[in-house]
C-alpha cells in the first residue's frame, strides 16, 4: 500500500517515501505543498568568470570546449543559486524548540503568531462566524475573545494584556522528559518539565508572575523563583518556566546546541507535518511505555508491548474552510506472521453512492477480511492472549471459522439515518462477489429460521423490487433479558432486516431502513451532498478507513430533543455560531513503513 502524497516535505517535490523511492512525491492539489524542512546553504560559491573571444587562429575544436565548459559553469552557478535560494526559504525550527532537551518524550510546539500562510487562513476561517465577518479588526477580535477566556478562567484575578498577551509574541513550547514521566507515576514533583515562551520584549519574570524570590545564576543566566521549586528566567526573548534543574538544562541545550532540534527522530517526525501548523504534539513513545510499564506493575496488569522506536507526531493547521488535524506513526509489519493476507489497497467509498443524501454519519472500513487475519495473527504471538484466543477460535471453528464468516468480506460500513422517531442504523458489506455474499446470507438466514423453532421469533420474507428482504421479528427483547438476568430498559419488538443485491449486503432495524437503501439513486445519494464531497476531498479520497458526520443536520437534530430549560442557552449562545459548521470527517491510510490519519471540521 502506498504513502499519501502528502506525507513528504519540503518546498519542492521530494523522494517519496513509499516502496518506489525514485518516484517523486506529488503536490497535495487541495492542500498545497508541504512545509520544506530546515536545512544549510554551505560551500563556497561557484565563480564565473567571463570568456574573452576567440583569438584567431584559435581551433574551433578549443573554442567549442571554452564554450562547453562556460556554460557547464554557468548551469552549475544558476543550479548553486536556486538551490541555495530555496534553502534560504525554508522554514527554520524555531528557537524555542533549542532549549528543550533531546530526550524530551512529549513535545508541544503552539505558534501563537499564526505563522506563513496560517493568519489568512484562520481570517478567512473565522469570518464565517458572526463577528469576524472584518478582516481588519481580526487582531483585535483575537485580543478581545482571549481576554474574555482569560478572565473567565481565572477568576478576573489575571489581566491579560499585561501578563498573557506579551507572551503571544512567536512560538512557545512545553517539555516532559522520560525522568518526568516516571517521577509522575511515583508523585514526584515538577523536574523534567519545561515551558518556553516567545516574548514581546516587555516581558520579565516579575511583570507576568508578580513577586519573584532570588535563587540562582547558571551560565550568567539568573533565575528566580516564583513558586516552591518552580523557578523562571529571561534568556534572549525567551521565557523559560519550570524546575531549577530543568531550567539549568534548557539553558545548557540552547547555548551548547543540543536542543531537541538535533534529535534525528524528532526532526523526521515533525518533517511529515505539511505547510505552516498552528499548534503540534509530538510524542516519544519509548519512555511512555516504560512509565506506563513501571505505573501497571503494582497493580497486576501486563501491557501490551509496542515495536521498539515509535512515536507519533500531530499538527493542527486552517485553511479557508476547514481545520485540519494530522497524525503520523511508523508502522511495523515485522509483527504480523508471512502467511498473513496483503492488506487491500487505499479505495474511494463504496457505500457512499449507496447511502441516502440525508446520512447523519458512517464509518467505513476497507480490506476488512484480510484485517481480522492481520489481528488475529498479531494477537496468536501474544502468549497472554493464546488462552483467551483458543477458545474464541473453538467458537468461530463451529461456524466454518474465520475464514468463512469474515474472509469473503471486502468493506465494512455503518450508517446513522434519521427516521421518524429519531435515529436508524444499517450494516453495509462488500463481498468478494455476489454469489458469496448470497450464500452467507443463505446460511445466516438458516441458522435463525432454525434457532427460532420453539420461540417467539419470526422469520419471514418479502420482495422489493425484485430484491428478496428477510425481516427477523425478535419478539418482546426486555423480557428476553430479564430471563437471562440482564437488567435494560424497556424496549417491546425488536425487529431486523437484511438483504443482498448483487455483492452488496445491507443489514438494518425494521421500519423500512433496508428498503430505504435498496431506493437510493445516484442523483440522491450521500456522494452528491456537498457537506460530504467537500468533508473527503480535504480528508482525502483514497484511504483505508474513513469517518463521516453531517454536523449541521446531526445539531439540528439535537436541537429537537433538548429540555426548554437549556433551549434558550442554545438558541442565543450557542446557535448562531454552531450553524456555521457544516461536516466532520477522519480518514486513515497505512502504507509498508508509515501511518496518516487525518481529521477535517469544514464551515460554511
Amino acid at each position: 500500500m502506498e504513502a499519501r502524497p502528502d506525507e513528504t516535505q519540503g518546498s519542492a517535490p521530494q523522494a517519496w517515501s513509499g516502496p518506489d523511492s525514485t518516484v517523486p512525491a506529488p503536490t497535495d492539489p487541495v492542500l498545497g505543498g508541504p512545509e520544506p524542512e530546515t536545512l544549510a546553504a554551505d560551500g563556497p560559491a561557484a565563480v564565473l568568470e567571463p570568456i574573452a573571444a576567440t583569438p584567431a587562429g584559435t581551433a574551433p575544436g578549443a573554442s567549442r570546449g571554452r564554450w562547453l565548459i562556460g556554460g557547464g559553469l554557468a548551469v552549475a552557478a544558476i543550479a548553486a543559486i536556486a538551490l541555495a535560494a530555496s534553502f534560504l526559504a525554508a522554514s527554520p525550527l524555531p528557537d524555542v524548540l533549542k532549549y528543550l532537551p533531546a530526550d524530551s518524550a512529549v513535545v508541544v510546539e503552539l505558534r501563537p503568531e499564526l505563522p506563513g500562510d496560517q493568519r489568512q487562513h484562520l481570517g478567512n476561517l473565522l469570518a464565517h462566524f458572526p463577528g469576524f465577518e472584518d478582516q481588519s479588526t481580526l487582531d483585535a477580535k483575537i485580543d478581545e475573545l482571549l481576554e474574555r477566556i482569560t478572565s473567565e478562567s481565572t477568576g478576573g484575578q489575571i489581566d491579560y494584556a499585561t501578563r498573557v498577551k506579551p507572551l503571544l509574541a512567536g512560538p512557545m513550547a512545553v517539555s516532559v522528559t522520560a525522568d518526568a514521566l516516571t517521577g509522575m507515576m511515583a508523585g514526584g514533583g515538577a523536574d523534567g518539565f519545561l515551558f518556553v515562551a516567545t516574548t514581546d520584549g516587555s516581558a520579565t519574570c516579575a511583570s507576568i508572575f508578580g513577586s519573584t524570590d532570588d535563587a540562582d545564576e547558571h551560565r550568567e543566566v539568573e533565575i528566580v523563583l516564583i513558586a516552591g521549586d518552580v523557578g523562571c528566567a529571561l534568556h534572549e526573548r525567551h521565557l523559560l518556566v519550570g524546575a531549577l534543574a530543568s531550567i539549568r538544562d534548557a539553558i545548557d541545550a540552547r547555548l551548547d546546541a543540543e536542543g531537541v532540534d538535533t534529535n534525528k527522530t524528532y526532526r523526521e517526525a515533525r518533517s511529515k507535518l505539511e505547510g505552516d501548523q498552528v499548534a503540534s504534539v509530538y510524542l516519544d513513545m519509548d519512555p511512555l511505555y516504560d512509565a506506563l510499564v513501571d505505573a501497571s506493575g503494582p497493580l497486576g496488569v501486563e501491557m501490551p508491548r509496542i515495536p521498539e522506536g515509535f512515536w507519533t507526531i500531530g499538527g493542527i493547521r486552517v485553511i479557508d474552510d476547514a481545520l485540519i488535524f494530522d497524525t503520523y506513526q511508523p508502522v511495523d509489519r515485522s509483527t504480523l506472521p508471512s502467511d498473513a493476507p496483503t492488506s487491500a489497497p487505499a479505495a474511494e467509498s463504496r457505500f457512499a453512492s449507496a447511502l441516502p443524501a440525508d446520512t447523519l454519519g458512517y464509518l467505513e472500513l476497507h480490506g476488512l477480511g484480510a484485517s481480522i487475519e492481520q489481528t488475529l495473527g498479531v494477537l496468536r504471538s501474544e502468549p497472554s492472549m493464546l488462552e483467551a484466543l483458543g477458545g474464541l477460535e473453538d467458537a468461530l471453528g463451529m461456524l466454518g471459522g474465520t475464514a468463512n464468516l469474515t474472509g469473503w468480506m471486502e468493506d465494512l460500513g455503518i450508517a446513522v439515518l434519521p427516521t421518524d422517531d429519531a435515529l436508524g442504523a444499517v450494516i453495509l458489506i462488500r463481498g468478494t462477489d455476489a454469489e458469496v455474499a448470497a450464500a452467507r446470507l443463505g446460511q445466516i438466514r438458516n441458522l435463525l429460521v432454525l434457532g427460532s423453532t420453539g420461540t417467539d421469533i419470526t422469520v419471514r420474507d418479502s420482495d422489493h423490487g425484485g430484491v428478496t428482504v428477510t425481516t427477523v421479528d425478535l419478539g418482546d427483547v426486555s423480557s428476553l433479558l430479564g430471563s437471562m438476568g440482564v437488567p435494560g430498559a424497556d424496549l417491546g419488538r425488536v425487529e431486523l432486516a437484511f438483504a443482498v443485491r448483487g455483492d452488496l449486503v445491507i443489514i438494518g432495524g425494521g421500519g423500512g431502513l433496508v428498503e430505504r437503501i435498496l431506493d437510493v439513486e445516484a442523483g440522491t445519494s450521500l456522494a452528491t451532498s456537498g457537506t460530504y464531497d467537500r468533508v473527503i476531498e480535504v480528508a482525502g479520497a483514497k484511504n483505508d478507513v474513513q469517518l463521516f458526520v453531517a454536523l449541521d443536520a446531526s445539531l439540528a437534530l439535537a436541537e429537537r430533543f433538548l429540555p426548554s430549560t437549556e433551549l434558550e442557552l442554545w438558541t442565543t449562545e450557542l446557535k448562531p455560531y454552531l450553524d456555521h459548521l457544516a461536516g466532520a470527517g477522519m480518514t486513515s491510510i497505512t502504507s509498508k513503513t508509515a501511518g496518516h490519519s487525518r481529521i477535517v471540521i469544514t464551515v460554511k
